[in-house]
This record gives C-alpha cells, sequence and structure tokens, in this order.
C-alpha cells in the first residue's frame, strides 16, 4: 500500500488535479470497478506485478542468462496494465459518448411532449425511467441526487461536467433555462431535436462518401501491402542470391547477405508504420482520435502475421 500512496503522491504532484478529476469521471459514468485514482492504481499494480511474475518465468525459459532482456520484459509486463487499462476506460468512455449523442434528438422529443405540463423533477424522473440507455442512466443518478438533497441546478450541471460534450450541454442548458425561467421550453426542444437530427444526417452522408477510402486503407495496410512486399521478399530468397558467387556484383557473399538481412528489416519496420501511419489517419477520419489505439492492436500484429506467411510461400 506504501507504493501505491507513493504512485500517488507521484500523479498528483506532475498532473494537474482537473486531468485527475476528469479521468475519475470517466470511471464513474463507466460504472467501473475501480472509482478513483487509488484504486486504479491498486488494481493496476495487482494486474501488473502477476503479469511481471508471468512473463519472469517465461522469458527466464527463452533467454536464461541474458538477465538485461529479462528484466526489460519483465518491466514491459508490470507496465502495461497500467495502459491497458487507462485506455480502456477512454476508449469505453468515448463509446457511451458517441452512444449518447446518437440518442439526444430522441430524448428532446419524448421530453417536449410532458415538460411543459411536468415539474423539471418530475421531468428528470420521466427520463430517468425511460428506455434511454445511457442518458437515462445519467438522468437517474441526478434523480437521486435531488432526492437526497441536491438543488435541480446542481445536479443537471453536474450531468454536464461529468461528461463534457458539447451537445449534450447545450441539451442540459436548454432544462436549466426552463426550469430557472419557468417559460415553456417545449417548441425549443423541438427546435433543437430537428437541429440535432439535420447535423446527424449531414455526418452520416459524409460517412457514406469517406467510407471507400476507409476500407481501402484498412484492406491496403492490413493485407495487400504486407503480402505483396512479402511475395517479392519470398522471391528474391527463392532466386539463391547467396550462391551467386561475387562475378559482376563487386560485393562479397557475407556483404549481400547483410544487406538482404538489412532490407528485410526495413521491409518489416516499413509495415509497422504504414499500420500506425493508417490507424492515426482512419482515427482521424472518424473524429475520434482514441480509436487510434483499437485500428493499431488490429492492423499492426494482422500485416506482420501477413507479411511472415507471404515470405514462405
Amino acid at each position: 500500500m506504501d507504493a501505491i500512496v507513493l504512485i500517488e503522491s507521484l500523479i498528483k504532484h506532475f498532473l494537474e488535479e482537473k486531468k485527475i478529476k476528469r479521468f475519475e469521471n470517466k470511471l464513474l459514468l463507466n460504472q467501473s470497478k475501480v472509482k478513483n485514482l487509488k484504486e486504479y492504481l491498486l488494481l493496476s499494480t495487482i494486474c501488473g506485478t502477476l503479469l511481471m511474475l508471468i512473463t519472469l518465468i517465461i522469458s527466464f525459459n527463452f533467454f536464461k542468462n541474458d538477465f538485461q532482456i529479462i528484466g526489460l520484459i519483465c518491466l514491459i509486463g508490470f507496465t502495461l496494465p497500467f495502459f491497458a487499462i487507462y485506455i480502456f476506460e477512454d476508449i469505453l468512455f468515448e463509446y457511451k459518448k458517441r452512444q449518447k449523442e446518437e440518442l439526444l434528438s430522441d430524448l428532446l422529443l419524448e421530453a417536449s411532449v410532458f415538460c411543459d405540463e411536468s415539474s423539471m423533477e418530475q421531468t428528470i424522473k420521466k427520463i430517468a425511467n425511460a428506455d434511454f440507455d445511457f442518458l437515462s442512466t445519467d438522468f437517474r443518478r441526478a434523480y437521486n441526487e435531488i432526492k437526497n438533497g441536491a438543488s435541480i441546478d446542481t445536479a443537471l450541471n453536474r450531468i454536464k461536467d461529468l461528461n463534457e460534450n458539447r451537445a449534450y450541454s447545450r441539451v442540459i442548458d436548454l432544462f436549466l433555462q426552463g426550469y430557472q425561467s419557468g417559460a415553456r421550453i417545449s417548441d425549443t426542444l423541438k427546435e433543437t431535436a430537428e437541429d440535432l437530427l439535420e447535423t446527424k444526417a449531414i455526418l452520416k452522408e459524409r460517412q457514406a462518401v469517406m467510407i471507400v477510402t476507409k476500407y481501402t486503407l484498412i484492406l491496403s495496410s492490413g493485407i495487400i501491402v504486407p503480402a505483396v512486399l512479402g511475395l517479392i521478399v519470398g522471391l528474391v530468397s527463392g532466386l539463391n542470391f547467396y550462391s551467386m558467387g561475387e562475378i559482376g556484383l563487386g560485393i562479397s557473399i557475407e556483404t549481400r547477405k547483410a544487406l538482404f538481412a538489412s532490407a528485410i528489416f526495413g521491409t518489416s519496420v516499413y509495415i509497422v508504420e504504414y499500420s500506425l501511419l493508417s490507424s492515426f489517419f482512419l482515427a482521424l477520419q472518424e473524429g475520434n482520435k482514441k480509436n487510434f489505439w483499437i485500428y493499431a492492436l488490429i492492423l499492426t500484429p494482422i500485416s506482420t502475421i501477413i507479411f511472415t506467411l507471404a515470405k514462405t510461400l
């Protein structure tokens, strides 16, 4: 536990409190088993220790007395859960964020039917009990806070602070304005819902236009380019390149072997770089840079495997 406290103190020293709070908000919205930074560090440390022991046993069987490599592999094994859990929580938060954005227009249309005849507390309760998935979960939390003594303004602003979503904040602001002014907001909710639906339609048209580019990039980086380069390497290897002697080439067999090995290594590095760049552009195209990790973790190993298999053909 002392190690956890030390790591937590170091993180709080180097990171702003706002960033730490934002991460803990993600844990809350994701309904994660870890509720705060300390619990996240504890879980990551436990998983990291177990993974380090596993990698120690495996690497010792492969590398025997090469303690530098064994130590490096164990260090990677220990730190991997810290990054893996963080990335998982981040990706899950972004997924829920997109799902909420999809449901905002439906929420507004349904709320416009009963919001003028109901108090704001009753409106929040009805939305909480409706079938709006993650949105209903947010309003259910707000309703529970109100029942526990929080004001309606505080509970609604809490939704804004947790989600940090521009479209979602716009919707919450409409409810706050209606509550604070006492004015009828059903028409405003309908107009906002129509705007959101139009925006959604435009985005879908854009995605339809770019889908060809997306899958072309996936196929080229994951399959086509690695397969072609692998076949070329395999073809050159099959020409018995090393037994041609020195006549007409001007370099020794040993030098040619080193050059050929360097070329294969450079090709392998290029395939990995191409996969990573493709992952970045795919995530950028979707407007969500966090998806880079998903594409990278899929495309990089697939392209490497296909290149390795193509070399043997």
